[in-house]
């Protein structure tokens, strides 16, 4: 059977989205981290390459006496230069005088405080500050004389042009779209040869899934014919499960453990002999023992299937009251599993509403009467009336409907809960 092709695409695309999402963030974030790096690094050059043009060597001598008199010429300077703020340190690293072109919040925050960088180094260091949306540069630099020696420290701040910081953040911007349309396109380009390569494995996956899915209803279908002619009443209370789980907001596993479940709740009935399975009358307490039997052999019959074990719940516990009155171990309450006591509920309704060699088929209130009844000692009474709730439209919609509907409709549900 050919996988269609609508549903191959969106398996691969469903796989290859999140590696392309994960591809694309991660170099997005790289070249992110390299271009702002390369932004900052360009801003500090634009600070450094005003500091060398700052000469003080003229004014040495306000680093070794009083700094007042030499605050005119200090501030003629700066005027001429690019920096919004200076501050001179002597060599012992002790302010000495502080000036700036213009009242300016931004700047003062800037340059507030002790410095942020250790004047120790013999280089220029810089660190990099956004202030109300503005970036600036503080650059630290020792002075030194002729001979090497450091006799003080500028500590100047430098705003970076709106002009020029709008245009380095559209390179940025710009290189972060080519980043995302590279892996767009390299996605683009691998997806055909993805597509190739994975057909025939996802056919392959395919072709199993319904190999195993065929052989759960093959096994319960065996038993259905065995136990009322018919394997309508396995198509039905898989159907009741699923919707019933559905509604109780049970997760895609749970509800595919339930609909294996559903599949083989009573295939171990193969194993009990036609005279006992078929028999008309009620059963004699020794022919009830055996009948029990079937639960023990249906564990036997999935024990050793990966695929089939998931219905181990439902198949093990079907049988158990929540009164602790069941078989085989008799649990009570919370104590049996959940996917066997909501099973145990469609199964019970479904069997009232079916024709089996020792009774007809009840009419509906019939069976919610007796089912109201079973609260609190058949059934969970909190799941039961979830499912009385809904029980009408589930009977409407599948009790009378042809065995082709019934498959249809089951496919649907398996499709859904078995993804490949």
């Amino acid at each position: 059977m050919e996988l269609p092709r609508r549903h191959l695409h969106r398996t691969i695309l469903i796989r290859l989205l999140p590696a392309w999402l994960c591809l694309s963030l991660v170099m997005g974030f790289s070249v992110y981290r390299i271009e702002s790096n390369r932004v900052i690094g360009y801003a500090c050059d634009l600070a450094s390459e005003e500091a060398d043009r700052f000469d003080l060597s003229q004014h040495r001598s306000l680093f070794e006496s009083g700094a007042k008199g030499h605050l005119a010429a200090v501030t003629a300077l700066l005027q001429e230069s690019r920096f919004a703020a200076l501050r001179l340190y002597g060599r012992n690293h002790d302010p000495l005088l502080e000036v700036r072109k213009d009242p300016d919040p931004g700047v003062d925050q800037a340059l507030g405080g002790s410095p942020r960088v250790s004047p120790e180094s013999r280089s220029h260091q810089h660190n990099t500050l956004r202030i109300n949306g503005r970036f600036f540069v503080r650059v630290l630099m020792p002075l030194m004389d002729p001979d090497q020696g450091v006799y003080g420290y500028l500590e100047a701040i430098y705003p970076v042009p709106p002009r020029t910081v709008k245009n380095l953040e559209s390179r940025v911007g710009g290189t972060l779209v080519t980043v995302l349309i590279v892996t767009t396109l390299t996605s683009l380009v691998l997806y055909p040869i993805i597509v190739s390569l994975n057909r025939g494995t996802i056919q392959l996956s395919q072709q199993l899934l319904e190999s195993v899915v065929e052989l759960m209803r093959v096994l319960g279908s065996v038993v259905a014919k065995r136990d009322c002619d018919t394997d309508s009443h396995n198509y039905r209370v898989t159907l009741y499960a699923a919707h019933f789980a559905e509604a109780m907001g049970r997760s895609p596993d749970e509800i595919a453990a339930l609909i294996a479940g559903a599949f083989l709740h009573d295939v171990g009935k193969i194993g009990i002999f036609d005279a006992i399975l078929l028999k008309q009358d009620k059963l004699t307490s020794d022919e009830f023992r055996i009948m029990q039997r079937h639960v023990h052999i249906g564990e036997d019959i999935i024990s050793d299937s990966r695929w089939l074990s998931r219905a181990r719940e439902v198949v093990a516990s079907h049988h158990e009251w929540f009164d602790g009155s069941g078989y085989p171990k008799g649990l009570k309450g919370l104590e049996i599993p959940y996917n066997a006591r909501l099973f145990a509920i469609v199964d019970v309704f479904d069997a009232l509403n079916s024709r089996r060699p020792y009774k007809p088929p009840l009419a509906l209130d019939q069976t919610l009467g007796i089912m109201r009844e079973g609260s609190g000692q058949h059934f969970d009474p909190e799941l039961l009336t979830h499912f009385l709730r809904m029980a009408s439209n589930l009977y409407w919609r599948f009790n009378g409907a042809d065995i082709h509907v019934l498959k249809q409709e089951l496919a649907a549900s398996v499709s859904k809960y078995f993804p490949i």
